[in-house]
């Protein structure tokens, strides 16, 4: 019996110190993106802070006017309401950000990451450019919540805060430390004064770059300071001037149609020269810039059939029938850009054979940056 007693004492001490050793040992509970520490947490609406990236009169996260909805095709409205392109500036103090958001749809594309998609990225202007701090990683709800980053010096900052580029957002908060100050920008940095306007594809409004910040017009945005529009529309960038009528009360500096890869060669010849003639009763002294259709990777191994969407002689007939508007319109204003080079020729820059990964998109970028700057300081 005293046997089974002091066997049962030690099992009982040994069990305590088990449970010692486990609840005060600190070290075991280790800091990391998945498990960040707990901080005193106060959210501020993001729209109390500057918006931009989106044209006149355009309710928060739209890209387009509420009188749109009767103008456009429904498609182009529906994809209107994804938040391409535009961003929060703010400035705050505050060691920690964390971000807290309600998408409309919560769907996740096939070629494309989920924070693309549906989450966001974070940039900070230090030592005169933007760099990149962290992500926004969407869960599986439509209200997410995610910590962007935490521990930094404790110091006042500029940031930029790019949305999600294939859902639209409902409600968008920004989290700082309770005891750290938020507010609009102190700096205006990215200037806003007539803007740079792409409208195109599923390729210009970001599919497939790993992450918001990385499209063409994002990392042109960042290096020219520049506020850049993205009016790209997943499969239904057309040259309709319904489209168009929009962007010209922006007085853009520069607008660049990059729909040849959406349209036939016949709605080119039918869309084009009507939106031209458009733009230029507007303004005829704004550059437009006219981008051919990439060869899509797969079209090297399909029959070249005339008739066929994708195949060699189709992105021809594309791109011929945008030549021959570009040729009939003959205005110093209005210039062209071929497909060579404009994505390189090791058939690597795409995610799918057509929507660029982000090798693609920064070609495109380095391709269209001397460009776009000697159109804005001719």
């Amino acid at each position: 019996m005293k046997k089974l007693k002091n066997s049962l004492l030690f099992f009982y001490k040994l069990l305590i110190l088990v449970s010692l050793t486990i609840i005060w040992k600190p070290s075991a509970v280790a800091y990391s993106d998945e498990n960040p520490p707990t901080r005193d947490i106060q959210y501020h609406n993001a729209s109390s802070f500057k918006i931009i990236g989106k044209v006149l009169e355009t309710p928060n996260y739209s890209r387009l006017p509420d009188q749109a909805e009767k103008a456009v095709r429904p498609a182009v409205w529906s994809l209107s309401n994804n938040t391409a392109g535009l961003a929060v500036r703010f400035s705050t103090n505050s060691s920690t950000i964390k971000i807290r958001w309600t998408l409309k749809n919560n769907r996740v594309k096939g070629n494309m990451t989920p924070i693309a998609g549906n989450g966001l990225d974070l940039y900070t202007y230090t030592k005169g450019r933007w760099q990149f701090v962290g992500v926004a990683i969407p869960g599986k709800e439509l209200v997410n919540e995610a910590t962007v980053i935490a521990d930094m010096t404790k110091e006042s900052r500029e940031f930029l805060l790019n949305l999600p580029l294939y859902e639209g957002v409902e409600k968008l908060e920004i989290g700082i430390e309770t005891n750290a100050t938020i507010s609009k920008p102190k700096q205006a940095i990215i200037n806003q004064d007539r803007p740079v306007i792409f409208y195109g594809t599923s390729i210009t409004q970001g599919a497939s770059a790993s992450r918001p910040g990385l499209t063409y017009a994002a990392l042109l945005e960042r290096k020219i300071n520049k506020e850049v529009i993205n009016l790209g529309f997943s499969g239904n960038g057309r040259f309709e001037k319904e489209v168009v009528q929009y962007i010209m009360p922006s007085n853009p500096s520069v607008i660049i149609l990059d729909c040849t890869p959406n349209s036939a060669p016949d709605t080119i010849l039918t869309n084009l020269p009507e939106t031209l003639a458009y733009i230029q009763s507007v303004n005829d002294s704004v550059p437009i810039v006219l981008v051919e259709s990439i060869v899509r990777d797969y079209a090297y191994f399909k029959e070249n059939d005339p008739s066929t969407f994708g195949t060699f002689s189709y992105i021809q007939a594309q791109n011929d029938a945008l030549k021959k508007v570009y040729l009939d319109n003959q205005n110093k204003n209005i210039h062209y850009i071929s497909n060579k080079d404009l994505i390189g020729n090791d058939n690597e820059a795409t995610v799918d054979g057509t929507h660029f990964n982000d090798l693609g998109n920064y070609r495109m970028y380095q391709f269209l940056l001397p460009i776009i700057e000697k159109l804005l300081n001719p």
